[in-house]
């Protein structure tokens, strides 16, 4: 018996992430972090319709991406994204030279 061969639409995948959703949720959670805001989980979830908040950061995380947290007086915790010191910012105050 011959095998076929594959469709090029079957030999490649389309993401990274096995599952789509699962990549629009971390792809979401990528471009709140880089809008420079701080999160709670719940305010995460509650944006990218999931519950998977704090898996996203665990994931983000490992990928290198330099997310920092503070535990609140109400024992929540607020995520954001760390910007390192020495980085300057792209627009500085007080416009030209």
């Amino acid at each position: 018996m011959e095998e076929k061969p594959k469709r090029a639409a079957e030999a490649t995948p389309l993401s990274t992430h096995k599952d789509s959703k699962k990549f629009r949720i971390i792809s979401t959670v990528r471009g709140l972090f880089s809008s420079g805001k701080k999160f709670t989980a719940t305010e995460i979830n509650r944006l990218t319709d999931s519950n998977d908040a704090r898996k996203v950061i665990s994931t983000l995380r490992a990928e290198g991406w330099n997310i920092v947290d503070f535990r609140l007086p109400d024992n929540r915790k607020l995520y954001w994204l760390a910007t390192p010191i020495n980085q300057l910012d792209l627009f500085m105050e007080g416009g030209e030279k």
